[in-house]
């Protein structure tokens, strides 16, 4: 499986670090330049649809969010072009060597039929259930998709559904990611992957909303995210039946 890390042109010391740490588990990964919203004029930026991001989240899009969309855009248009799955990093994780080799594995024999698998570690808080059992590691399909994009691995036709709801940009990735409703595909990770975000200062910028709060953008956001609660829920259901009972919910022993 290829594997890409997403980075910006001048971060040399984040992308000499995470190659390096992927290097150490034998994992060849190709850098990839990504949209910097900061100094490109690129044609996705384009896509970004700013008042309903605002009625979205309640707040701007940070310029820098919309460059992070249309970077993983971009890879997933390679994996189209490829017509193979490819596993995608950003440029600031940790990991546990022999954890994450296995997640490797186990990413490997399940990828065509889940179309994506997040490879980096889940919350014990997290909504989810077990899909399958690895060693001490759980295959779970998400019931809420946790936020950030650090490592996932995606299939051709997951990248292809991606694509075709992304005609505009209304939310930051992750958050796009997590509304399964907007993409109609199941999520699905590995429980611990043994890969974690590092702590590098992040280059998007503050996303808090600055100046006075518009009560219109507020009222706009509740309404909406509960719209996509309610929508969520229900393709929780749609998924259950859609993917079968190969991976429906089970109970394992610890």
């Amino acid at each position: 499986m290829k594997a890409f890390c997403i980075t910006l042109k001048g971060c040399e010391d984040r992308q000499e670090t995470t190659l390096n740490t992927l290097k150490r588990i034998g994992l060849d990964c190709e850098v990839f330049y990504g949209v910097d919203a900061r100094k490109d004029t690129h044609p996705l930026l384009g896509h970004l649809d700013s008042r309903q991001f605002e009625f979205n989240m309640g707040r701007p899009c940070i310029i820098g969010e919309a460059g992070c969309y249309a970077s993983h855009y971009l890879l997933w248009k390679k994996c189209v072009e490829l017509n193979e799955p490819i596993i995608i990093f950003e440029d600031d994780l940790s990991i546990e060597d022999e954890l994450f080799l296995n997640t490797l594995k186990a990413v490997a024999e399940n990828i065509e039929s889940c179309g994506y698998i997040r490879t980096e570690n889940t919350s014990s808080r997290g909504m989810f259930y077990d899909v399958k059992q690895y060693g001490s590691q759980r295959l779970v399909k998400y019931l809420k998709v946790p936020q950030c994009t650090t490592s996932y691995a995606i299939s051709p036709s997951a990248a292809r559904a991606f694509i075709d709801a992304s005609k505009t940009f209304q939310f930051p990735v992750d958050v796009f990611l997590r509304n399964t409703w907007l993409h109609k595909q199941a999520m699905f990770g590995v429980r611990q992957a043994g890969l974690r975000g590092g702590n590098k200062p992040s280059v998007i910028g503050n996303r808090k909303r600055q100046g006075d709060k518009d009560y219109l953008v507020a009222t706009m956001k509740l309404l909406n995210k509960a719209k996509s609660m309610m929508l969520n829920l229900v393709m929780n259901g749609y998924h259950l039946i859609k993917m079968g009972r190969e991976y429906g919910p089970k109970k394992f022993n610890n």
